[in-house]
């Protein structure tokens, strides 16, 4: 739900104008379902620079006032390269047990060596102790490692329009630039936010225009939302009820529709021609507006077009 106009590259100062748009995602936190939108600030007033003067503590607390503003570098080539590396040393503590044991299985008897006794390690082959220890913190440390990692690899890279977000904010020069770059990393940058859309409802977040209605508006959370005219807060749920109401008019358009074409054309191949066109447009209405899987919306299609056969038994004008 993020999209921005990147503000002068000059240094910021504010006034009570705004001049340009950004808008973020909804909020999943603390039960809160809004999203933001940033709008740029202008240039005039030299008495105050508040991203200059607060820095790390603004961007933050910007960062945390909306799940659209989380975007975090996931650092896929180090995690692997950290995890090669690991799985390298304890195959090397591993290579260096199996010699121990086959060295003490191959000794005489006389010798009177153990492979069966953690007690006579201690004691006589404390190597093998020494070994054991060290492979227990890389093997908790290693298989951490990877639990952490699938979970932070599983979310999603972050969209263009988060990363916009990030980078219109970063543009107040609020943060010395050399620390700004990770946002220029797009392939390696991932989003809190996870959350099954379909392209419709995609494509409603990226329309900075609806978030800026002020029926869409979301009302401030105090010690939440970033109180700033440079940031407005929209509703999803308010977006939600305006989507259910689109989809119960669109049901009912796709019902009565067809309902009365079809009482006024007799002509069999005319009805039937006028049903294939609804079925497509229900069908393509149904894959771009939700979440279902194809064969649902195939079944979807397939219980419309038996509505539609029974409209069709109704007898037509001549």
């Amino acid at each position: 739900m993020a999209q921005a106009v990147a503000p002068p590259l000059l240094p910021v100062h504010y006034t009570s104008t705004t001049t340009g748009q950004q808008s973020s995602s909804p909020m999943q936190m603390s039960n809160l379902s809004e999203s933001g939108t940033t709008l740029t600030p202008s240039t005039t007033s030299p008495k105050r620079r508040p991203y200059k003067e607060d820095g790390y503590q603004a961007f933050s607390k910007w960062m945390a006032s909306d799940d659209d503003f989380f975007v975090f570098r996931r650092f896929e080539s180090l995690n692997a390269n950290t995890i090669l590396w690991m799985q390298f040393r304890i195959s090397e503590l591993e290579a260096k047990l199996e010699g121990i044991h086959e060295e003490i299985k191959e000794s005489k008897v006389s010798d009177n060596l153990k492979n069966s006794s953690f007690a006579w390690d201690a004691k006589y082959r404390q190597e093998r102790t020494k070994i054991m220890g060290e492979l227990s913190c890389l093997l908790l440390q290693y298989n951490q490692f990877i639990d952490a990692f699938s979970k932070i690899r599983a979310q999603p890279r972050a969209e263009d329009r988060q990363i916009k977000n990030v980078a219109t904010w970063l543009e107040n020069k609020a943060i010395t630039p050399p620390e700004t770059t990770f946002v220029q990393k797009t392939g390696d940058l991932i989003t809190i936010n996870v959350r099954n859309r379909p392209p419709l409802g995609r494509w409603i977040e990226e329309c900075r225009g609806l978030r800026l209605w002020k029926i869409f508006r979301a009302k401030p959370v105090d010690g939440l939302h970033v109180q700033s005219e440079a940031t407005v807060y929209s509703s999803d749920k308010a977006f939600e009820r305006f989507t259910t109401i689109s989809i119960i008019f669109g049901g009912l358009v796709m019902l009565l529709a067809p309902l009365w074409w079809l009482a006024n054309v007799s002509a069999s191949k005319t009805r039937l021609q006028i049903i294939t066109g609804f079925l497509i447009v229900f069908a393509s209405i149904m894959a771009i507006s939700t979440t279902n899987r194809p064969f649902e919306v195939v079944a979807t299609t397939a219980a419309y077009a038996a509505v539609l056969m029974v409209f069709m038994q109704m007898e037509g004008k001549a």
